[in-house]
């Protein structure tokens, strides 16, 4: 028989503050349970930890156990007691839908399993949408703004940094010391796994600073026109 998870949690700054107290929201979850005839229950806490932190001891045991398809109801007293931001909020109520888990939040009437419920989940899911969509179409504008007065938008490629007027390109000659090295190998008859080894032996950082190479870089890179 799956298990009902009670969470409750209190944060520092509250924890005796008068009506959200671990011990109220318990007695308050349980009487919950017991109306609905929820039986099984384990009731999981985080003392002293922000809903900010999805890191809680708790809170990551219940997912755990979620994840694993042991649980079939989750209650919590209110939504501030599960997550802070409305995406963390949205980002685990989709993983409970996703276990066919029903949630239930006793402050906002919330119910996974009933209409209503479900259209509060609907709507929570639209306006986080909307607030990703209005900020990609944001990022877009800026973006397009910068094109438009001469500054270089997107990477840089290999063997090249941007310049101090944001709008043109200069040699690297380190990396292009790097791609001179490929040529070499190439010419010498080495495999392209062969010259990855070889630019790791030499400790040859690639764009992001690390000495990793592989296969596909080295042939991007040997393959690419740069002139």
């Amino acid at each position: 028989m799956k298990k009902t998870i009670i969470y409750i949690r209190v944060s520092t700054e509250n924890q005796t503050v008068r009506g959200i107290s671990l011990d109220n929201q318990e007695d308050r979850c349980k009487s919950y349970c017991l109306l609905h005839q929820f039986d099984n229950i384990e009731v999981i806490s985080d003392k002293g930890v922000s809903a900010k932190n999805t890191n809680r001891e708790g809170f990551q045991k219940m997912l755990s156990m979620i994840k694993k398809n042991e649980v079939g109801n989750v209650v919590v007293y209110s939504l501030s007691r599960f997550a802070r931001s409305v995406k963390d909020t949205l980002s685990v109520l989709e993983m409970l839908n996703k276990q066919k888990v029903n949630f239930h939040s006793l402050s906002e009437a919330i119910d996974s399993g009933s209409a209503v419920g479900r259209f509060f989940l609907t709507t929570l899911s639209a306006i986080s949408q909307y607030e990703r969509e209005l900020t990609s179409e944001r990022t877009s504008s800026v973006l397009q703004y910068k094109k438009k007065q001469g500054y270089r938008v997107g990477s840089v490629m290999f063997g090249f940094d941007l310049d101090i007027d944001g709008k043109s390109l200069i040699k690297n000659q380190e990396e292009q010391k790097t791609i001179k090295i490929i040529k070499d190998y190439k010419k010498k008859g080495l495999s392209f796994n062969e010259i990855a080894k070889q630019l790791i032996d030499l400790k040859r950082n690639n764009k992001k600073g690390k000495c990793i190479w592989h296969k596909t870089q080295i042939i991007r890179l040997y393959n690419r026109d740069y002139n």
